[in-house]
């Protein structure tokens, strides 16, 4: 599902991304340009054209980029997702995924500025899924603290800012190991490989959360006379198909033509040296849907790709050649 449609009434609105060359935001920001929003993404590597460098951790260089570009919409992106690397520096994990996120949603209350911040699944211990947005969190682990952290930040410093929260993510990918999912295609190479069949995930594709982030703020442009309050607080965001290791990488096995015979499925919860894990990750996404819907988007399925369609589409070029 890609549609390219200029979008009717954003006239006036300028969008900021955050984190736009990475795997989530490169998504986010060709889906706003493509309808034709004024975007500026901001990224620390691999920045051209529209993405601009910029070094988020250093405040004059952040509180710049907001002066020159005068955004109405802030979509957050940026952040260390990778769990074993944060177990190993929560330093880093709070400076990237809190302090970051605190400065961002202070600069955007101070200029009126509306802010979505992106988070993750990893806020609950996976012991009552499914989660509805008002659910506890309980994170296992010090990526699960740190987004956790980073979402209080937002509600404290700018209380009419969103936090969507999205699962485990794959999509179009710069190399194979950019996404744990799409890594599975160098481990599926590997004789009687052992997969994890413990933890169940819903792998949501970068493309869909991206159509998903644009027509929620095009709903909040748009709101007109609507309470600010329907866009505030916490959302989510996920595909319906039940996925494990395990099972993505008997996908990921018919895709590139090779034998899953051997693979061997792992029940157990993972080792004690990789970061906990939560088992069960279901999210209820009603809040956003209702949202969506309200806004003339329709059926919200229609943002919610088949997942071995649009893995096959975006992990084609890295397939050995026939």
């Amino acid at each position: 599902m890609q549609p390219t449609a200029t979008r009717a009434g954003i006239s006036g609105a300028r969008v900021l991304i955050t984190g736009a060359t990475g795997l989530l935001g490169r998504q986010v920001f060709r889906v706003f340009e493509e309808h034709g929003w004024c975007t500026r993404g901001l990224g620390l590597a691999r920045a051209k054209g529209h993405i601009v460098r910029c070094d988020l951790l250093n405040a004059e260089d952040l509180e710049a980029q907001f002066d020159d570009f005068r955004p109405t919409i802030v979509v957050h992106c940026a952040a260390e997702r990778r769990p074993d690397a944060l177990e190993e520096d929560r330093a880093y994990a709070t400076k990237i995924n809190v302090d970051l996120t605190h400065d961002i949603g202070k600069l955007c209350r101070e200029r009126g500025v509306w802010m979505i911040y992106i988070s993750t699944n990893y806020v609950f211990d996976g012991k009552e899924a499914p989660y509805a947005e008002d659910a506890v969190p309980r994170p296992v682990n010090t990526y699960g603290e740190s987004k956790y952290a980073g979402e209080r930040a937002v509600a404290e410093v700018h209380p009419d800012a969103a936090t969507v929260r999205v699962p485990l993510l794959y999509g179009p990918i710069e190399y194979v190991g950019e996404t744990s999912v799409t890594a599975l295609l160098g481990t599926i190479q590997k004789e009687a490989p052992r997969l994890d069949n413990w933890q169940e995930r819903f792998p949501t594709c970068t493309e869909d959360a991206a159509h998903v982030l644009e027509a929620f703020c095009a709903a909040q442009v748009s709101r007109g006379e609507q309470s600010p309050e329907r866009f505030r607080g916490i959302f989510h965001w996920q595909s319906n198909e039940r996925h494990t290791k395990y099972t993505m990488a008997m996908v990921i096995a018919e895709i590139a033509g090779v034998d899953s015979a051997g693979f061997v499925s792992v029940d157990e919860a993972p080792p004690p040296e990789q970061a906990p894990r939560p088992q069960f990750e279901r999210m209820l996404c009603g809040r956003l849907e209702r949202v969506l819907a309200q806004a003339g988007e329709g059926d919200c399925d229609r943002f919610r790709s088949s997942f071995a369609q649009s893995l096959a589409r975006n992990i084609e070029p890295f397939l050995p050649r026939r």
